[in-house]
This record gives structure tokens, sequence and C-alpha cells, in this order.
């Protein structure tokens, strides 16, 4: 494990730089080689790759410290250790491991899956729509088309797994899993990433345009990609959320010093004697602490569960309640931070101008808020079923 003092320092680091990547639109490649460097990009790897073995309290504390420094970094960092977080189970395939081991001792990185729409029940005819890329089974492996969507970190990271629609296959869903390489002929990326927010990240489009890819790169059976490998939804949770809440911790880190050398314009009364700061103060402080807390109770039963290899609805449901309230929670968060510091946390390139315009992205990720919502109470009410998605 990383020492503190040596975490703090990368952090730091990050920091410096993070307003750089973000007004340039560049990606963070120094920020990766020093992650790399300090062998911290295995932290979610099996340790016999030489890995840390983290698990999801672990994990998501590293990304909180990291999104404190750079949310563009961490957020590509979430997408890394939570497909190997997932993915680690499957570490008796030989494929799999060979990756593991490439990644370990070449300091490689790997994106996450294209997350498909099939979270509420769907039939199977709509699942291409839901998927966007297509399998074919031929002689020589996989045959692969289609679009994966703002893959952040596409420029730096070499595997990008992917979930494919597979029209052969007789499984319920027909979603493949297949491991693909930026290197491998028909991959491009398409420049797209215009966002204000996390634009560090270059989440930029990947085209695959007839991928062939071998028959040992399939991960699961054909046609089970999404069933093999369920458990990805709570660690892309945990980590997402992490990312988020990281830029809550940064926020409140700053206010507290911001408002303490600051003076009312008129007045000249001290920001940190107003009782409007201060109740601004209090308000973020309880929200990141309760957001804390709330991770640290989804992270600890999923770490608990999964020593079992089993996850109940229990943690699933937690899972939910965590994206939601932390997405939610970090936005009010800046918010109250901006309202306490007033007009110059809107100018361009301040610190909380830019981390409003991250911080914007949390309820985007997937499940949004309102489909969250509805999966959420559809399980607590135990409406979900294999025919309709509205009962």
């Amino acid at each position: 494990m990383i020492a503190v003092q040596d975490l703090q320092t990368l952090k730091e680091t990050m920091f410096e730089r993070a307003s750089r990547y973000d007004s340039q639109d560049e990606f963070p490649h120094e920020n990766f080689k020093d992650v790399a460097d300090s062998q911290l990009h295995a932290a979610t790897l099996p340790e016999r790759f030489g890995g840390l073995n983290y698990g999801f309290e672990d994990t998501s504390k590293l990304l909180v410290e990291f999104a404190s420094g750079c949310p563009s970094t961490a957020l590509c960092l979430a997408m890394h250790y939570y497909t190997l977080g997932g993915l680690r189970r499957f570490a008796d395939n030989p494929m799999l491991a060979r990756v593991f081991a490439d990644i370990k001792a070449n300091g490689e990185y790997m994106t996450s899956f294209n997350q498909p729409n099939v979270m509420l029940p769907i039939k199977r005819e709509h699942t291409p729509k839901a998927i966007k890329v297509t399998i074919k089974k031929v002689a020589d492996g996989y045959l692969i088309n289609g679009m994966k969507s703002f893959v952040s970190g596409c420029e730096r990271f070499k595997y990008l797994p992917v979930y494919g629609f597979q029209e052969e296959s007789t499984a319920k869903l027909g979603i493949t899993a297949l491991m693909v390489t930026r290197d491998d002929p028909g991959v491009s990326i398409e420049h797209a990433w215009k966002s204000t927010a996390m634009r560090g990240t270059l989440s930029h489009h990947v085209k695959l345009d007839n991928v062939l890819v071998p028959h040992d790169r399939l991960i699961g059976e054909e046609g089970r990609g999404v069933e093999d490998t369920n458990e990805l939804t709570l660690w892309s949770r945990m980590a997402i959320s992490s990312v988020y809440l990281g830029i809550a911790k940064a926020t409140v880190a700053y206010i507290l010093e911001a408002v303490k050398g600051k003076k009312d314009t008129y007045s000249q009364v001290p920001f940190a004697f107003m009782p409007g700061v201060q109740f601004s103060l209090a308000d973020a402080i309880v929200k990141l602490e309760t957001a804390t807390s709330q991770m640290k109770t989804f992270a600890r039963l999923a770490d608990e569960e999964s020593k079992t290899g089993r996850f109940s609805d229990e943690v699933f449901q937690q899972s939910l309640i965590t994206k939601y309230y932390v997405s939610n929670a970090a936005n009010e968060i800046v918010y109250l931070a901006m309202q306490a510091e007033g007009m110059p946390s809107l100018f361009r390139g301040q610190l909380l101008e830019r981390l409003y315009r991250d911080v914007r992205a949390a309820t985007f990720h997937q499940p949004t808020n309102d489909l969250l919502k509805e999966l959420l109470a559809k399980k607590a009410l135990g409406l979900i079923t294999l025919r309709n998605r509205w009962c």
C-alpha cells in the first residue's frame, strides 16, 4: 500500500496540473504516468498479478483523494479500477490473465464496458438499440461493429472491453462480452468530446468497424455478457460516486480556507463572522459527512458480500442510494460554496467555477436520476418483471 505522504504528494501534483488540463482540453498523461510509477494503477488487480487487491472501500478512498486533486484524472481512473475490480473473478481466464500481467508490468490501463441500457426489462428485439454494438461469430473469431460512446480516457487506454448484441445467441439478452485493444485493426477514435465538464477526460467515441478478435477474447459465455459480469454495476456506482465525493471534499476544504481571508466589501466584516456564510458552510459540511457515511455503508457491505461471491438486493439498493445521494449532495455542496464565496466563484478558471462544471456531470452517469429512482422503487416494491417495464 502506498504511504499516506506519497499519496498526498501525488494528489497535490495532480491539483497543480488540473487547471491546465481543463483550460487546454489536454489529457492528463503525466498523471497517468505518475500513478503507474507508484504502482497504483494496479490497485484493484489481484495480488497474484502483483496488484493490491483493493476492494470497494479502499478503492473509494483512493478515488476520493485523486478527485480532490484532478477530477478528470480520477474519472478516467474510476473506469479502469472498477472494470478490473469486476473482472478479477475471471482471473483464471488465460486471456484475462495475460491482460492483467501486461497492465501490471507495463503500466497499461483499461477503460470501462459500454454499459447497456438494460437495467430495466426490455424485449430482446430492442437490445441492439440499447447496446449500439453488434457481434457476429465467424470462423476466425468475432466481428464487432458499432460505437462505444464517450469513452473516458480512450486516448490513453490499451484495453477496451465491449458488450455487443450477438444475434445468433439463444441467451435471453444475447449480449456478449469481448476484449478489444486500441491496436486492433478497425478501431478508431472519433473526436467528439466537447463537454464543458470533465474536459481533461477527452471522452471521445470509439468506432468499431469490422474489428476481428479471436475466440479467446471472450469474457464469460456467449450471449450472457451482462449476466456474467453483473457485479460491474456495483463497482461502477462506487467508483463514479467516489469521484464526485472527492470533488465535494475538495470544495469544502477550499471554501473553509477561502472565507477566512475575505471581508465584506461594505461592512468590512470578515466573511467568517457572517451568519449567511456560516450557514452555507455548515450545510456543506453536513452534506459531505452524510455522503461520506453513505459511501462507507455501501462499500463495506459490498466488500463483505464479495467474500461470498454473491450480492444481495440490499447491496444493489445501497449502490443506487449511494449514487443518487452522493451525486446530488456534491452538486449542492459546490453550489453552497459558490454562494459563500460570491461573484469570484463564477470567474473562468477559478477553482469553484471549474469544480461546478465538473460536478454537474455527476447526475448524468447511468443510471440517471429518473431511471435510478424508478429502479430503486421497483426493487423495493418487488415490481421488477421479465415482461414489462411499467406495471
